[in-house]
């Protein structure tokens, strides 16, 4: 047994197989990829890694498995699946994921489980004994995979405690033990005990908060639409293939975004936190049914961009819309075990209720631009948005 230190979780313990996992490329590349993307541009101290949270991810999944009193066959598995959830991570994280998919290149989950079945952390699996489809399946979201990503699985207690603790924010200090001991499997599916109700709660909303604060800061969800628009332009301009963008880790595809043109200006800009500025936003309670139906589509966000920019005439503009947390997540998927029935956990939570209203009252769409040019960039916003609200 190995101990690796964690500035979170302090001394985290693993075998000999599993440090063979962690010294594998696919395992590696991580190192080179953060947690937060571009976050760092507000919150200096968010520099940790996808390398980290992986640790973490094991680590509470061990945790987890230990108190269900799982086999160690079972704890084996679901450790190695936590150690190597996140492979399919590309440079920046999930700033790219969007732009993948579009690519026919599947999830940073579908890509983990290619890159297992063909890489050396696939031969590892292997060679030390492991059922590496069993892996990939818990990795898929089937089998028991619920200690790890359900809404309160070990993945999501590892980034809020890491997150808040990177970033020096309090909003995502949970009481992760609690979670712990009252997790159960019920038919694969991770419930909560009765006793846990109120962790879970605290889970909710340190999550609700995180997001509001740090995750949707308006300066993180700029610089992060000026991220994923300069890919975008390389890719149009080929400057970068989407093999290459498959490959890179952050600093690699940092330096292949400058050689473009059109990439290196918003990659400049960023680098220098020239970064655009807020014209107008629009909070998503005031939309009528069309202008709901207008952010649903990413075309339609494409073509709403485009009449601004004609509007205006002002060409770097970004409209940026994030899902909405509930969307990505769905508090409603948390079931709590009372007296030996299942119920949802907002039939139960008066506050589960309100963070889902007072994310709906929050959410926005915003569109930026460089600095001089807001002012003629909101007047074509009010304009054009005039016919999608009420």
């Amino acid at each position: 047994m190995h101990v690796i230190k964690d500035a979170v979780h302090g001394d985290i313990q693993v075998s000999d197989a599993e440090l063979k996992l962690i010294d594998t490329p696919e395992m590696q590349k991580l190192r080179e990829i953060r947690q937060m993307a571009v976050a760092y541009l507000v919150y200096p101290g968010a520099n940790h890694t996808r390398f980290e949270h992986s640790l973490g991810t094991m680590h509470i999944t061990g945790q987890i498995c230990e108190n269900l009193s799982l086999s160690e066959e079972e704890k084996k598995t679901m450790r190695a699946a936590a150690l190597l959830h996140d492979v399919g991570h590309t440079a920046f994280s999930h700033e790219s994921e969007g732009i993948l998919i579009r690519k026919r290149k599947g999830n940073h989950e579908e890509r983990g489980i290619e890159k297992i079945r063909n890489g050396m952390s696939g031969e590892v699996l292997e060679e030390n004994g492991y059922d590496v489809e069993e892996v990939c399946s818990i990795i898929a979201g089937r089998g028991s995979n619920g200690i790890i990503n359900f809404a309160l699985g070990s993945d999501r207690m590892d980034y809020l405690l890491r997150d808040s603790h990177y970033t020096g924010v309090a909003y995502g200090v949970i009481d992760c033990g609690r979670l712990v001991h009252t997790i159960r499997l019920k038919g694969g599916r991770a419930v909560i005990e009765w006793g846990g109700i109120e962790a879970a709660e605290s889970l909710l909303i340190a999550r609700f908060l995180m997001f509001s604060s740090v995750y949707y800061h308006h300066a993180v969800r700029i610089a992060s639409a000026m991220l994923g628009r300069a890919v975008e332009f390389a890719l149009e301009d080929k400057t970068i293939s989407v093999d290459e963008l498959l490959r890179c880790n952050d600093a690699e595809l940092g330096a292949a975004l400058e050689n473009g043109e059109r990439s290196g200006e918003l990659m400049r800009r960023i680098r220098n936190r020239e970064l655009y500025k807020r014209a107008y936003e629009l909070e998503f309670y005031r939309l009528n049914k069309r202008g709901k139906e207008l952010f649903k589509s990413h075309h339609e966000i494409e073509e709403a961009e485009e009449r601004i920019r004609e509007k205006s005439g002002v060409e770097d503009i970004i409209l940026e819309c994030r899902p909405g947390y509930d969307e990505k997540f769905g508090e409603s998927r948390v079931i709590i075990l009372k007296d030996s029935k299942e119920y949802p956990l907002e039939s139960l939570s008066d506050i589960v209720g309100a963070i889902k209203r007072t994310e709906e009252m929050r959410r926005r769409a915003i569109v930026a631009c460089p600095r001089e040019d807001r002012k003629r960039v909101a007047s074509a916003c009010e304009s054009f948005f005039k016919k999608f609200i009420g």
